[in-house]
């Protein structure tokens, strides 16, 4: 059978500190709260859904993030002007966030800004705008 999937629905995210997360996202980056439920922070990341959710009994309390592991490496959403990643950086520089600046990749010459979430999930805001 031939999957006729229409793209990503949405990303659930664990976190440690849902409080910190919820700020991060909506405060730091701008997303917009969909909808909160106990222990789930709905938000909308420019388009795509991002449930939020707490650890539980079952997380380890000294568990973090790493790229280095099997599973996800890092997420990376697409922005259209490539000018917009110099405020973003010094948006981030501001509020402490650890990022490593615009950068530029050197198989594709896009723009780029790579960061850090509170947790140490690895996110990317990526220029589309000088893709062919």
């Amino acid at each position: 059978m031939k999957l006729n999937a229409k793209g990503l629905s949405h990303l659930g995210l664990r976190v440690t500190d849902l409080a910190r997360a919820k700020s991060f996202y909506v405060d730091t980056l701008g997303c917009e709260v969909v909808r909160e439920t106990d222990g789930v922070v709905l938000i909308n990341a420019y388009g795509l859904l991002i449930g939020l959710q707490g650890a539980d009994a079952y997380s380890s309390k000294d568990d973090h993030f790493d790229p280095f592991r099997v599973g996800l490496d890092h997420l990376a959403l697409a922005v259209e002007d490539a000018s917009m990643l110099e405020g973003m950086q010094r948006d981030l520089d501001a509020a402490g966030v650890r990022n490593h600046g615009v950068e530029e990749d050197p198989e594709t010459h896009d723009k780029y800004i790579s960061f850090f979430d509170p947790d140490g999930i690895a996110w990317e805001l990526y220029s589309v705008s000088t893709h062919p």
